[in-house]
């Protein structure tokens, strides 16, 4: 080897190999650099597709009562038919009812006797008015949820043995409360105010669903209250004018109610 011949490529003293073509050491693979977040996203950014939808908003008196007057003025013909239907259909089960009482006994039947037919047309006027309660309630969380009323919703059996096995453990809870000092029945109804709209809507077991109530009642403790006494008046205010009024009273109270759960429960709400 000539002292003026240049070392071998990598030997001692030879010039540093040019970079590799594409950014040189160090430099950020293509596409986003080392740990990048994926094209077309942005840190903390929302997952494509959607999510899961707006947070709920929180529940106000004022709304609860406008939107159940606005959406009772929009479907008024519908609900005050089904309203009718309800109290037709108890008015023809209690005629019918106590006339086949009256035709069963006499002065001289026995009291136990009279005691059990007249408390078996009452059971009769309880199913029946449970029945289409129910329908005005799936009709009322239709509502909610953008879908005009059918007057025909109020008289369907969906559901029926969940619905009437909720009903009566509310009614039963409540007539022993009633008895314990009557103070203890209007606790009760009040804390199951929602298992009716449980049972129907999430379809829960009559147990799960006054349960339910009862989580959502003593976690929205003051709204839950403002709207049990102000929904009272409202269907109480019903009774004037003969009970006339309740035709119109009743739907509003259920719709208020509906809208009161689905805020309350964190679902959207139809406007």
């Amino acid at each position: 080897m000539s002292y003026n011949q240049p070392p071998p490529p990598g030997g001692p003293g030879a010039p540093l190999p040019p970079p590799p073509p594409g950014g040189g050491w160090g430099a950020p693979p293509p596409g986003g650099g080392y740990g990048g977040p994926p094209p077309g996203s942005g840190y903390g950014g929302p997952p494509q597709g959607g999510g899961y939808g707006a947070a709920p908003r929180g529940w106000d008196l004022g709304a609860a009562v406008g939107y159940a007057w606005a959406k009772f003025q929009a479907n008024m013909a519908q609900l005050v038919l089904a309203a009718l239907g309800l109290f037709a259909a108890l008015l023809v089960v209690g005629i019918v009812g106590f006339a086949v009482v009256g035709a069963l006994t006499s002065w001289s039947t026995p009291g136990i006797v009279v005691l059990m037919l007249n408390a078996a047309v009452s059971g009769a006027l309880i199913l029946v008015m449970t029945v289409i309660n129910a329908g005005l309630i799936r009709g009322a969380l239709g509502i909610t949820e953008g879908r005009p009323f059918q007057a025909a919703e109020a008289f369907k059996f969906d559901d029926v043995g969940r619905v009437l096995g909720t009903a009566v453990l509310v009614g039963a809870g409540t007539m022993v409360g009633f008895i314990l000092c009557y103070l203890p029945g209007i606790l009760f109804a009040f804390v199951s105010t929602y298992a009716l709209y449980f049972a129907i809507d999430k379809r829960l077991s009559p147990v799960d669903s006054i349960k339910a109530s009862f989580e959502l009642v003593k976690n929205n403790l003051g709204n839950a209250l403002v709207w049990y006494l102000v929904g009272g008046l409202i269907g109480g205010a019903g009774t004037i004018l003969c009970g006339i009024g309740i035709i119109f009273t009743l739907p509003i109270m259920l719709i208020g109610t509906a809208y009161t759960y689905k805020v309350l429960t964190g679902q959207p709400v139809a406007p």
